[in-house]
């Protein structure tokens, strides 16, 4: 059986093959979204974990994940790893994120 991280992550290769227009990925973000909603603990500790090439594209998904856990440690999480990967352009997308709790 294929553990929480790998899914992700082959859900996020599988994500990167397609083109920017293809509809498959309002599916594989809803994917992502389901798995990573269900657990905020588990969740940070994937984002800790990931490496910058993983995160770019799990970028997109920031503002759904926040929405749905309404988490400051996740929001606090994000902001660690924008630090830790400053060649990533995350800041529009955590701001996205931080807007969505505050709603």
């Amino acid at each position: 059986m294929v553990d929480y991280s790998e899914k992700l992550i082959l859900l996020v290769e599988k994500r990167t093959k397609l083109h920017p227009d293809d509809p498959e990925i309002q599916i594989i973000w809803k994917e992502m979204v389901d798995i990573l909603k269900v657990h905020e603990q588990r969740t940070i500790a994937f984002f800790n974990q990931c490496e910058e090439k993983d995160l770019y594209w799990l970028s997109e998904i920031f503002e759904d994940v926040s929405s749905e856990l309404q988490s400051r440690a996740f929001i606090d999480c994000l902001l660690q790893l924008q630090e830790k990967y400053p060649n990533l352009d995350m800041e529009q997308d955590i701001e996205y994120a931080i807007q969505s709790i505050q709603e």
